[in-house]
């Protein structure tokens, strides 16, 4: 193949690729959006696509993010910290930000409930801190069934999908 060619090509893959990208990124904001409708509305949270024949190409499930341990009240904590773990307290009398970052980190895992924040060891409840309740999800997972890439190219293949009504390069009408 010639430079001039490759070249060519070079643009118009970039093209298609912006292209792509972009209705990528709307698709999958609306697919999100969605999801998290049905999931209110009939508590779905994964869902099996197919091709128009009904062959299983992926599922999507929603990432349910964790309610996370925060510090509501920064001087209550840092004087708890210094009563019981002393050594993780920095001269400027503030909790050392790794030593927090883990420690605010393990309590989140041990499955903080609503409510005042408890150490784990002693059930003592730990001034300054709060749980903060888990946000909407964010994002979604997508997994190919196996074999699904290759119904897909399949399918393109044999016009069962058509790329021009997938996607619109011109400002979002079909030709």
């Amino acid at each position: 193949m010639k430079l001039r060619d490759r070249a060519t090509r070079v643009v118009v893959l970039r093209v298609l690729r912006d292209a792509v990208e972009a209705e990528y990124r709307a698709e999958r904001r609306a697919v999100l959006h969605g999801l998290r409708a049905a999931r209110a509305e009939l508590a779905l949270k994964s869902m099996r696509v197919t091709l128009p024949d009904d062959t299983p190409i992926a599922t999507l499930t929603l990432i349910d993010p964790r309610p996370a341990v925060v510090v509501a009240d920064e001087d209550a904590f840092t004087a708890w910290v210094a009563a019981n773990h002393p050594g993780e307290v920095e001269t400027l009398v503030q909790v050392r930000p790794a030593w927090k970052q883990e420690f605010l980190g393990r309590l989140a895992r041990s499955g903080p409930a609503a409510g005042p924040v408890a150490d784990p060891h002693t059930g003592e409840v730990i001034p300054g801190l709060a749980v903060s309740p888990a946000p909407e999800p964010r994002s979604f997972s997508l997994r190919p069934v196996p074999g699904g890439a290759e119904r897909v190219a399949r399918a393109w293949d044999t016009g069962e999908i058509d790329l021009r009504r997938l996607l619109a390069l011109d400002g979002g009408e079909t030709r």
